[in-house]
């Protein structure tokens, strides 16, 4: 099991000590806010395949309810969180190097 448990971690597709480790960088490097933001939304996403949507509209659909929730456009949640993703795919990459994921494990 990982030690974060919770969409973002859910939405990686490696293992759970990669998932756990890029989980653990993206929230360093965006922040509380933003990291929030990204898992409020992967958590709806989710549910939303779960319902047999497609990944974009899934993604689209969970967009429009977060933004609505904040009082802001989808436009500029989507973009936010297309920045976010980005730096997610880069924790993924960087943890699943073995030095990051060494050293990441190392300061459990």
């Amino acid at each position: 099991n990982s030690a974060i448990a919770d969409s973002v971690v859910d939405m990686c597709s490696k293992s759970d000590k990669i998932c756990a480790c890029a989980a653990s960088q993206l929230k360093e490097e965006v922040g509380t806010d933003d990291y929030a933001l990204y898992e409020a939304i992967g958590a709806d996403y989710i549910a939303n395949q779960a319902k047999g949507m497609n990944r974009g509209d899934a993604w689209d659909a969970a967009v429009k309810v977060e933004a609505s929730k904040r009082g802001s456009t989808p436009t500029k949640i989507l973009s936010k969180t297309n920045s976010i993703g980005r730096a997610h795919s880069k924790a993924i990459k960087s943890c699943s190097k073995s030095r990051t994921i060494i050293n990441y494990l190392l300061s459990r």
